[in-house]
C-alpha cells in the first residue's frame, strides 16, 4: 500500500506537467490537498505509526521465550519473581495501563491529523481566493492604466494646441506611473501566490496552474449571523479540543500505572504522539517517590486543562471575529456597490466632457481616477473577504468541504 500511495503521488505530479497548464477549481482543492499535500501525507504516516504502535503494545503483552532466562529459572526457580516481566509481561499491571495509554495517544494523533488537514485545506483555499482576487485587481489596474493613458494623451495634445492649462498632463502622468508600479507589484504577488498554491496542492515547481472562477455570494439572500449560536457546535466538533480529552485519559492511565508499579514497571513504549508524556515519572516498586510522581501528573493535568480552556476561548473569539466582519460586510454591501457605481459614472462623465473639448478641472479628474480605483478595489476585496469568512466558519464547524474524514487514514491501514 505504501508503494501504491507513492506511485499515486508521482502520477499526480507527472500528470500535472504532461499536458501543459493544469486547471484547478475551488471545489476540488480539498480533494487535492487530501491526496497530494506533503504535510498531510507526512502526518497521516504518523497516525499510521500510532496505530501500528497500538498493535505492537498488545503484542508485547504476550509471553516471551528467552532460552537464557528459562535456563536460570531451572537452576533457581525463585528467580521467577525477578523475571516475571520478561517471561510473562501480561502479569505486570503497569503493562496493561501502558497499552491503554498507547491507544489513547493514537486517538489523539488522529484528532491532531484531522485538525492539520482542515488547516491545510483552509490555507490552500485562502491562497486560491487571494490569487483570484489579485488577478482581478491586476486586470482592473491594467484597465485603469489604459483608460488613464487615453486621458493623458488627450490632455497632452490639448496642452500642445493651447486648449489646456500647462502641467495637467504631468499630474496625470504621475498618477499613471503610480498605477504602473502597482501593476508590477501585483504581478510579483500573483506569481508568489500561485507558487505557494501549487506547493500546497502537491504540484511540482514550474507547474502552470489555471484557476477557475468562483461564484460570488448572493448578498440579497443572506442574513446576519450570531456567533453564540455556533459556539456549542464548534466546541463539540473541534479536533483540537477532543485531542485533549484523549490526553486526560492517558493521564488517568499513568496514575494507575504509578499506583500499581509495586508489581513492576512497564517495559512497553508509549511510542509516538511526540513523546508528550515520556518525561512523566512513574516511579518504581515501593519507592517513596510515588507521591511526588502523582503530584507531577496532577500538575500536568492542570496545565492541559488550562490549554484546553485556551483552545475553547480561541474558538469563541474566532467565531465572534468572523461574525462581526461577516455582518459588517453584509450590511455595507449596498454602500460598496453604490460607491463603485457613482465613481464610474463620474469618471465616464468627465471623459465625455474631455472628448467634447470642455475645459475641466484636471485636479477633479485626477481625484476621480484615484477614487474609482479605490472604490472598485474595495468592492472586489469585500466580495472575496466575505467568501473567506464563510469558509473560515465552515472550517471551525467542519461543514462543507471539511465535512469528511481525511482519506489517507483509511488507505494507510493496509500499509506494509
Amino acid at each position: 500500500m505504501k508503494t501504491i500511495l507513492k506511485t499515486t503521488l508521482a502520477a499526480l505530479m507527472i500528470q500535472s506537467t504532461a499536458f501543459g497548464a493544469t486547471e484547478v477549481s475551488l471545489t476540488n482543492v480539498a480533494q487535492r490537498v487530501s491526496k497530494a499535500n506533503y504535510m498531510v501525507y507526512e502526518t497521516a504516516l504518523k497516525v499510521y505509526q500510532a496505530k501500528a504502535n497500538v498493535d505492537k503494545a498488545r503484542a508485547d503483552l504476550l509471553p516471551r521465550l528467552n532460552i537464557w532466562t528459562i535456563g536460570s529459572l531451572l537452576i533457581d526457580p525463585l528467580n521467577i519473581i525477578d523475571n516475571v516481566g520478561d517471561i510473562a509481561p501480561f502479569l505486570v499491571p503497569a503493562n496493561w495501563f501502558r497499552v491503554s495509554e498507547v491507544k489513547y495517544l493514537h486517538l489523539a494523533e488522529a484528532e491532531g491529523y484531522r485538525a492539520l488537514w482542515g488547516n491545510e485545506v483552509l490555507a490552500a483555499k485562502t491562497l486560491y481566493r487571494n490569487a483570484l482576487l489579485d488577478k482581478k485587481l491586476l486586470a482592473h489596474v491594467s484597465k485603469s492604466i489604459d483608460e488613464l493613458s487615453v486621458i493623458h494623451r488627450t490632455i497632452k495634445t490639448r496642452e500642445v494646441l493651447g486648449g489646456a492649462t500647462p502641467g495637467g498632463a504631468r499630474d496625470i502622468e504621475i498618477k499613471l506611473l503610480g498605477l504602473q508600479e502597482d501593476r508590477a507589484n501585483l504581478k510579483v504577488l500573483v506569481a508568489s501566490e500561485m507558487d505557494e498554491l501549487a506547493y500546497a496542492l502537491g504540484y511540482p515547481i514550474g507547474t502552470d496552474l489555471t484557476l477557475a472562477s468562483v461564484t460570488m455570494p448572493a448578498f440579497d439572500t443572506l442574513k446576519p449571523i450570531d456567533a453564540r449560536e455556533y459556539e456549542f457546535r464548534a466546541l463539540a466538533v473541534s479536533p483540537e479540543r477532543r485531542q485533549y480529552e484523549h490526553f486526560f485519559s492517558v493521564l488517568s492511565q499513568i496514575k494507575k500505572e504509578i499506583a500499581y508499579n509495586v508489581f513492576g514497571g512497564s517495559t512497553i513504549s508509549r511510542g509516538v504522539a511526540g513523546g508528550i508524556f515520556d518525561n512523566l515519572p512513574t516511579g518504581g516498586g515501593l519507592g517513596l517517590g510515588n507521591g511526588s510522581a502523582m503530584k507531577i501528573v496532577q500538575a500536568q493535568k492542570e496545565i492541559m486543562k488550562s490549554q484546553k480552556l485556551g483552545i475553547e476561548e480561541t474558538l469563541k473569539r474566532q467565531l465572534r471575529a468572523i461574525a462581526t466582519q461577516y455582518n459588517s460586510d453584509l450590511s455595507n454591501y449596498g454602500n460598496y456597490r453604490r460607491r463603485s457605481s457613482l465613481a464610474r459614472e463620474s469618471r465616464d462623465s468627465l471623459v465625455r466632457r474631455i472628448q467634447l473639448g470642455d475645459n475641466i478641472n484636471l485636479s477633479d479628474l485626477s481625484e476621480n481616477a484615484r477614487s474609482l480605483v479605490q472604490a472598485e478595489t474595495a468592492l472586489l476585496t469585500m466580495n472575496y473577504r466575505f467568501l473567506a469568512n464563510q469558509d473560515r466558519l465552515n472550517r471551525i464547524l467542519f461543514e462543507g468541504d471539511y465535512n469528511t474524514n481525511p482519506p489517507l487514514i483509511k488507505s494507510l491501514k493496509g500499509l506494509q
